[in-house]
């Protein structure tokens, strides 16, 4: 009986060993693109953007339009900075409009 206690013992710090050293939990909403498009999207279907985690591989900007699909983009696109800065615009106007 001795062993058996001692055994449960050894066995319970070994896990709580094996929980405390567990890597953290990840965030599930970070989202990488695999690649990029360059396909100009229109202005006029993109409602928002987002910049993608620094954890990523590659480095994207994925806007998101009216049906909800995202499209990976390249940053360094000249029409994609033009976009994000239309957005931004359009949106703060929104946002002020209300009463």
């Amino acid at each position: 009986m001795r062993n058996l206690t001692a055994l449960l013992f050894l066995l319970s710090l070994c896990s709580l060993h094996l929980v405390s050293s567990a890597p953290a939990p990840m965030d599930f909403r970070i989202i990488c693109c695999q690649k990029t498009t360059k396909v100009k999207i229109p202005l006029k279907i993109i409602v928002n953007y987002r910049w993608t985690s620094n954890n990523c591989p590659i480095k994207a900007i994925v806007f998101e339009t009216l049906n909800k699909k995202q499209h990976c983009v390249d940053p360094t696109a000249v029409w994609v900075n033009h976009h994000m800065k239309a957005v931004d615009l359009r949106n703060s106007t929104t946002i002020t409009a209300k009463p």
